[in-house]
């Protein structure tokens, strides 16, 4: 019992620091005094409080407008905007920052911060890429712009992690006319896939279902249209080995190849 009735009156006190602490800062926002707020702001930035700070900082971009002061207010704006991870409104403050101070020692940075925010917002491959086209697009104009930055491994790091995502996207659109037995579809999509992307890691694989697309098409076809398709893929197995000599796919390539020739034989005769 003791120790509970310890325990509430430092809970009560808790709630109350609280409590005054949420009163200060409503002073705070309050006070006329631009360099109270400022000092505050920086306080709050520094412990972390970034949705504290944010009200403030707004505040004091007009009010110091002008002044020595605007540039830092304005840098410390759009951190904050970072450190709440809000990557839109990060983005756009940092692209204003560059745009407002650009012969600023941080312009540099602000720029690189905004990219990086893009890159922030690119989603996984299994949705629109928009945003990482967007984000490439200001990784590469970062580069040009300072072509001897120190950050040029970073975005280029960063870069080819895009277009990975990209190259996946791609990839995984091609298959899928494939995995829902839309072969006439899915050999022009893996056909296409593989001209994008020609060193790509699945360019391997979209060749060999090239075959087996073109392949199970021609299975379906009527027999008037079956020797074309099986010549079709009797090509692309010629193409996939020669591109793919040491493949693990390359045996059952050839028994795609096979297959073809004999419905080829079988196709012609009947036609004949």
């Amino acid at each position: 019992m003791r120790g509970i009735a310890l325990f509430i009156p430092l809970a009560l006190l808790g709630v109350f620091m609280g409590l005054q602490g949420c009163g200060d800062y409503q002073k705070v926002l309050k006070s006329t005094d631009p360099e109270l707020k400022w000092a505050k702001a920086q306080e709050y930035f520094a412990d972390d409080r970034c949705i504290q700070s944010l009200p403030l900082l707004q505040e004091l971009i007009g009010l110091f407008r002008g002044t020595d002061r605007m540039e830092d207010v304005h840098f410390m704006y759009a951190e904050a905007h970072l450190c709440m991870e809000d990557w839109f409104m990060g983005r756009y403050s940092m692209r204003n920052f560059a745009k407002t101070f650009p012969n600023s020692g941080r312009a540099e940075e602000a720029e690189f911060r905004a990219a990086l925010c893009s890159y922030r917002l690119s989603p996984g491959p299994e949705l629109d890429q928009s945003e990482t086209q967007v984000a490439m697009d200001e990784l590469q104009l970062f580069l040009d712009r300072y072509p001897d930055t120190p950050l040029k491994d970073t975005c280029n790091a960063m870069i080819f992690q895009l277009r990975d995502k990209l190259e996946t996207k791609a990839w995984n659109g091609a298959k899928l006319y494939f995995t829902t037995n839309k072969f006439q579809s899915a050999v022009k999509a893996l056909e296409h896939f593989v001209s994008d992307w020609p060193a790509s890691r699945y360019a391997e694989e979209a060749l060999f279902l090239v075959i087996q697309s073109q392949f199970l098409y021609a299975e379906q076809s009527t027999q008037r249209r079956q020797a074309e398709r099986y010549a079709d893929a009797i090509e692309s197995y010629f193409t996939f080995a020669s591109r793919f000599p040491e493949s693990d796919l390359l045996r059952q390539a050839e028994q795609l190849h096979r297959k073809s020739r004999l419905g080829l034989e079988k196709a012609s005769k009947e036609v004949q």
